[in-house]
């Protein structure tokens, strides 16, 4: 059985390297947080017509657990998953479609259920690409899940090679033993203006199972603590942010 979730958990790396991906960082204007939760209603549902239409594999709306001294983070995360055919041949906002699924509204009307003028103050975009992962094996996501991710930043050429060797055997192990769902690396490609000059090149995530784990790292030997001290060295990790799913295309 393990072999064949293993087997599994391959097919799923392959299939996510190389795909787009894109998330969205908001801070929103004082007092409108229950305004944003409409409108990302209102976008779930034109979310779906672009699934549909094949432009998105999977869009997602997440909400960021605040934290002690927090100071300008964002509030919420929206995370899409952009088809290869997307990437290769361009396809418009499919309007019409959205339009029409918004039973008995006008497009004016949708077009304002969509907007978000008022409600958010600067959105943080980057685009980023798959370099390290497991498999997807598992992620059955359900609103009210939790996510955690890292933001990192590159010291040297090794870290990916280190992450790859490394840290991901013990992320599959714990995925084959049912304490995890997901571990994936990420090399950010692209920022926005709000963020250019913010140095993270990488982004971490995890997905766990609700199954508590006590589980340690192997004993290591000389060899394998001056490895793990390889990885520590070649970047700079900032501590997880916890994410809640709100809304999700499924």
């Amino acid at each position: 059985m393990k072999n064949i979730l293993f087997f599994l958990l391959v097919i799923g790396t392959l299939s996510l390297h190389g795909q787009t991906h894109m998330m969205r960082a908001y801070v929103l204007e004082d007092g409108q947080e229950a305004a944003y939760l409409e409108m990302e209603k209102n976008w779930q549902i034109a979310s779906q017509v672009m699934v549909d239409n094949g432009i998105f594999i999977q869009w997602s709306v997440w909400k960021r657990t605040p934290r002690k001294d927090d100071e300008n983070w964002a509030h919420y995360y929206v995370f899409s998953r952009w088809t290869k055919e997307q990437i290769e041949n361009p396809k418009d906002m499919p309007w019409e479609d959205i339009y029409k699924s918004f039973k008995n509204k006008s497009k004016k009307a949708v077009d304002n259920m969509l907007s978000n003028d008022g409600i958010i103050k600067e959105i943080r975009q980057m685009k980023y690409k798959g370099v390290a992962s497991t498999g997807w094996l598992g992620l059955e996501w359900e609103i009210g899940d939790k996510a955690y991710f890292h933001y990192m930043t590159e010291k040297n050429k090794d870290f990916v090679d280190y992450e790859n060797s490394l840290w991901k055997p013990v992320a599959q192990q714990q995925i084959l033993d049912g304490y995890r769902k997901f571990w994936g690396l990420f090399e950010i490609t692209e920022k926005n203006e709000a963020i250019k000059e913010i140095d993270f090149t990488h982004l971490a995530f995890n997905f766990f199972t609700d199954m508590e784990s006590n589980q340690q790292l192997p004993k290591q030997d000389f060899l394998s603590r001056k490895l793990w001290e390889g990885l520590e060295n070649s970047r700079d990790m900032l501590p997880a942010e916890e994410l809640t799913l709100i809304y999700s295309t499924f």
